[in-house]
């Protein structure tokens, strides 16, 4: 039996919760759109658990950030509860109206250190995606965390969900995560 290989191409979960999406959009709105890509990629029937991190607040109490992690579960009779987790990704889900130059650099310096630093990543592979709004880069960090060390980004420019070209880079993006994690 052939092994099932998600798409976004007719998942009417994704197709719906992109529609959701607009330009005065929130980040619950952007993290339900990763939700859908994520759950499809990562099920629950094939070891994975992912979860909503948290919210980031700003000086107002509003969130302006949203998290998605993926875990990995083995049994393992030596860890409590009998199961270990391995945190292989992570979703950074930002409203579309923070998509300036300036909200993707900050994002990805602002939220590094801190995931980094907290993750029990045994192979310290840890992938990330920054989302805003409709389009997403995705990232790769590979080895110890340093005051220095910057997450790489995998491809050049920016992917939009929306667009049929940036959905066939976005389920390639997910195919090399879920291969490689």
């Amino acid at each position: 039996m052939a092994a099932f290989i998600p798409s976004l191409q007719n998942n009417i979960g994704f197709r719906r919760t992109l529609q959701l999406v607009e330009p005065h959009s929130l980040e619950d709105t952007v993290q339900q759109l990763w939700q859908a890509i994520v759950s499809s990629w990562f099920p629950s029937n094939e070891g994975y658990m992912w979860s909503i991190k948290g919210s980031a607040l700003t000086q107002d109490d509003i969130p302006n950030i949203t998290v998605i992690q993926v875990k990995e579960l083995a049994q393992d009779p030596e860890a409590s509860g009998g199961w270990s987790e391995r945190l292989i990704l992570l979703v950074e889900c930002k409203r579309p109206s923070s998509g300036i130059p300036v909200a993707w650099d900050n994002t990805i310096s602002a939220q590094c250190q801190n995931d980094l630093s907290q993750t029990n990543n045994e192979s310290g592979k840890l992938f990330r995606v920054v989302a805003i709004g409709r389009r997403a880069r995705f990232y790769q960090f590979n080895g110890e965390v340093l005051p220095d060390q910057q997450l790489v980004q995998l491809h050049k420019g920016t992917f939009d969900v929306s667009d049929p070209a940036g959905i066939a880079q976005v389920e390639s993006m997910m195919n090399y995560i879920k291969a490689n994690s």
